[in-house]
């Protein structure tokens, strides 16, 4: 019986080195996660600009409301301005934002609900959102008569 030890018992330094599929290995491993964090950031993204688009749209509704002499003007003004703000919303389905105002102790106050399950890029992401209706509010004095 031949004893062949120099097959048998080789150093690992000694062993060959496969590196063709290693980079295989390293791009399966890695390219979910990199595809998921790339997908997260476009969609939170998205969110933001939806939801500063719809704080602007507050805001921009609430100084036009300065201008009304009584509730009713006033309303009109910010529907007004809602409207000119619509054609300028990222999200689809615009004309679905709800609008709420309230008066009370001097101040008028413009609310604005967008619901995000009108946006498929919010609807359909596997990625949770903060709030599946987006509401944003602004302030303003007026002068009491």
């Amino acid at each position: 019986m031949r004893h062949h030890s120099h097959t048998r018992f080789r150093p690992i330094a000694a062993l060959p080195r496969h590196e063709r599929g290693s980079a295989l290995m390293e791009a399966a491993f890695a390219l979910p996660v990199l595809i998921l964090l790339l997908i997260g950031i476009v969609i939170y993204g998205s969110w933001f600009m939806t939801a500063h688009s719809l704080q602007q749209a507050a805001n921009d509704a609430a100084r036009a409301s300065v201008a009304g002499l009584d509730a009713a003007e006033r309303r009109a003004l910010v529907d007004q301005s809602i409207a000119a703000s619509r054609a300028a919303f990222p999200a689809p389905a615009a004309q679905t934002i709800a609008i709420g105002t309230d008066e009370s102790g001097g101040y008028y106050t413009v609310t604005l609900s967008y619901d995000l399950a009108n946006a498929p890029v919010f609807a359909a992401t596997p990625i949770p959102m903060p709030a599946s209706t987006l509401r944003r509010s602004a302030v303003v004095r007026i002068g009491t008569q």
